[in-house]
């Protein structure tokens, strides 16, 4: 067991010293674009001043999301395209008589249990999640955290490759399980997407919830889990299913896959941890902005009409 993981880390520094230096991140504002690498120099003033800069930035971006614009960010994982749209949730005739805020007519049942959760996730995001994922992003550059990230993707192939077959996706399936021999082998272990680069066999990730979705099982009331975040009863029942089903547990036994589980959180949380400050930072109620996202992500994925 020790020799597997020395093996593991010395292949991880050996890609930290092989990775690239990562594009720097900028954020596109309409007709404004700023790079942060335009404003680092030498000596511990510069840096601070790129550092102040780049927390401007995503300011910014918050507030032109607040106003309704569109706003694009480029980071070394690719460009996003972040667009505004709102929650549409038809009120009540009396409701809508007596001018009330929309955003908070969404029934929600469990919203003490929510509040209370949605509370303890941010104290353990800012005092213990936060910092493990900077430390983890200082010691790890980004292209070391996205072959993490990939060989993480690759161990959860079959169990896409289940739910695809159980939701009569057999095109998906057969991806998946492409994908898992070809990335298992030529890939090292799913370090590298070979599938996707040289075979041009895309993703098609399906959870244990998509699965229920396509029997018609609703989603059920919004729900916030520990650590894990938003979530939906019919998500939450996903989780905990793969929890259990997951395909890393018949690989590594316990305490180890505790360890590996943790390590995923975080490869996964760290490209979020910025994203989540602002927001959180910007938003006037966040339990409130971040159940609408949860519930306007449901609603547009909902009205997504999959092409032939």
């Amino acid at each position: 067991m020790k020799y597997r993981y020395s093996l593991i880390w010395l292949l991880m520094l050996g890609l930290a010293g092989c990775a690239s230096k990562p594009e720097p991140a900028t954020v596109d504002n309409g007709s404004q674009k700023a790079s942060v690498s335009e404003v680092v120099q030498d000596g511990s003033a510069d840096e601070n001043k790129a550092k102040s800069k780049t927390e401007r930035e995503q300011v910014s971006a918050a507030k032109q999301l607040s106003a309704g614009k569109t706003t694009r960010i480029t980071t070394s994982q690719g460009t996003i395209d972040i667009e505004p749209t709102v929650v549409d949730m038809e009120p009540l005739a009396e409701d809508a008589e007596s001018g009330a805020d929309p955003t908070s007519l969404y029934h929600d049942p469990l919203e003490g249990w929510n509040r209370a959760v949605f509370s303890f996730n941010h104290v353990s995001y800012t005092y213990a999640l936060i910092p493990l994922a900077k430390g983890y992003e200082t010691v790890l550059p980004a292209p070391v955290r996205d072959k993490v990230g990939n060989a993480f993707a690759n161990i959860r192939e079959p169990l896409n490759l289940v739910n695809n077959t159980l939701s009569g996706e057999m095109k998906g399936a057969g991806a998946n399980f492409s994908r898992f021999v070809i990335n298992s082998t030529i890939g090292i272990f799913g370090l590298f997407d070979p599938a996707t680069a040289w075979f041009d066999i895309n993703k098609s990730k399906r959870s244990i919830a998509d699965t229920l979705g396509h029997y018609n099982v609703g989603h059920g009331p919004y729900i916030v889990l520990p650590i894990l975040g938003q979530s939906d009863l019919r998500g939450a029942t996903s989780v905990v299913g793969e929890a259990v089903f997951h395909p890393l547990n018949q690989l590594v036994t316990t305490p180890d896959i505790y360890y590996l589980q943790g390590v995923n959180i975080i490869n996964t949380f760290s490209d979020r941890a910025d994203l989540y400050q602002t927001l959180y930072e910007q938003a006037e109620d966040p339990y409130i902005y971040f159940r609408n996202q949860h519930v306007q992500g449901i609603k547009r994925d909902q009205a997504f009409v999959k092409p032939d």
